[in-house]
């Protein structure tokens, strides 16, 4: 059915950034068909179905360029530790204990939940069993860039390197040219994965034309951990071997140096940072400015709610704003519409998705969110760009719309019921406790 959203302020986030203060956008096929001014909108004749939005701001859906969705049956199990400590003392041991296919559905399902009400519409999962995460995204409706987390070790879902490259070809095979689902490959680290490991990755990646993804300069002990074993920081290592490049996203990244960040925004790799989850484990402060400027694409993920423990992307991209401003004593740094950028747009580019998703342009995904503009907590609105990343909040977030189908009406999720997700998730961890 088309679909016709009419009296909307639109924040398109195209390149000119046009804002259409009371516009209309015409959607058929999933694909937005029309956007403009309402005195170009007939109302009268329009065939399928209308929405008056009336009062609300409509801008393109949040991308999560970084995340590990199962991870909400691991939220606040082990807080207030180092990476190194929590990662391998607590999740890795956790994760051989919980994840199962049957306990990664019922995770997944109450990740999108969270997801959803607060605006995300596409979001990039490394993680295991991402079978069964792109098949709940694909009946939750949202948009999703699928990588199963390939490492040195066993895991629940794979035995061997190979093993676990073969399951991310057999996603590949199986979802590519999905509206949705986005299959690509994706390698844990260079902490975690041998020389040999990530180059078969990334030559499985470039045989598919996918995207590749890797955790990059996350604390200073991985960079001192990397250069004493191979002379060299870990984004100048993978540089060596081959593995940055324009289908390649860095997640982190705190840690780089000058030449790193010239080599990446010379191979064109992108950056999805995490500044909660970085600030969370005493990780650092990613230098997102000067990435900015250099002209790397960097994006904006929530990490796990393991070590977030949100998948909020409202509060990730205000936190994102503000702390440049802290880092450099510049209150210029990384402007309002620079932050929304990174949660739009520049994630949409950073996956390789930019002709599909992250701004409201004709020919691309109606991927969409209303804003509730009127609400207290956002009046009076000087400036749109300010009013979304340092006013708002997620229950502002009305609506949700994913390749032309409503996914959320009216804060209401409509394709997940959100009391049986809780219920279930609930007793896998009665069942573990036991």
């Amino acid at each position: 059915m088309e679909k016709l959203i009419c009296n909307a302020r639109i924040l398109t986030m195209n390149a000119g950034m046009d804002v259409i203060a009371d516009g209309y956008i015409r959607i058929k096929d999933g694909k937005i068909e029309a956007i403009g001014p309402m005195e170009e909108c007939h109302v009268e004749n329009f065939p399928g179905e209308i929405k008056d939005v009336r009062g609300m701001l409509v801008m393109p859906g949040f991308v999560n360029t970084h995340t590990h969705v199962p991870m909400t049956m691991l939220r606040g199990y082990a807080d207030d530790l180092p990476l190194h400590t929590w990662l391998t003392e607590h999740i890795f041991p956790a994760e051989a204990r919980l994840v199962t296919p049957e306990n990664v559905r019922i995770a997944t399902r109450l990740a999108f939940v969270e997801m959803i009400k607060s605006g995300t519409t596409c979001f990039n999962d490394m993680y295991f069993f991402e079978d069964v995460i792109a098949d709940e995204a694909r009946k939750a409706g949202i948009r999703g860039v699928m990588n199963e987390s390939v490492i040195d070790f066993p895991t629940s879902s794979f035995k061997s390197v190979d093993e676990g490259l073969a399951i991310s070809e057999k996603l590949i095979r199986e979802w590519q040219g999905d509206p949705l689902i986005h299959p690509s490959v994706t390698v844990h680290a260079p902490y975690t994965c041998s020389k040999e490991t990530l180059q078969k990755a990334k030559c499985l990646a470039d045989r598919y034309t996918t995207l590749l993804q890797i955790h990059v300069a996350e604390t200073r002990k991985e960079v001192e951990d990397i250069t004493a074993r191979t002379g060299m920081p870990p984004a100048e290592y993978l540089y060596s071997i081959g593995l940055l490049d324009r289908n390649v996203i860095a997640a982190h990244c705190v840690w780089l140096n000058a030449r790193e960040v010239r080599l990446m925004a010379e191979c064109g790799t992108s950056i999805g940072h995490c500044p909660k989850s970085n600030l969370k484990l005493a990780s650092g402060i990613a230098d997102t400015d000067t990435y900015l400027k250099a002209g790397i694409t960097v994006g904006i993920g929530t990490d796990g709610t393991a070590s977030n423990n949100t998948l909020d992307m409202v509060e990730e991209m205000r936190f994102a704003a503000l702390l440049p401003k802290a880092m450099h004593y510049d209150p210029e740094a990384v402007n309002a519409a620079q932050a929304l950028r990174m949660a739009t747009i520049n994630g949409a580019r950073a996956l390789g998705l930019e002709d599909v998703t992250g701004s409201l342009e004709v020919g691309k995904s109606a991927d969409l969110i209303t804003v509730n503009i009127a609400a207290s907590n956002m009046i009076p609105v000087y400036n749109d760009y300010s009013a979304v990343v340092y006013a708002m909040n997620s229950k502002n977030i009305r609506s949700s719309m994913v390749h032309g189908e409503w996914i959320m009406l009216d804060r209401v999720v409509l394709r997940i019921d959100k009391d049986e997700a809780i219920e279930d998730l609930k007793n896998i961890i009665v069942k573990n406790n036991k």
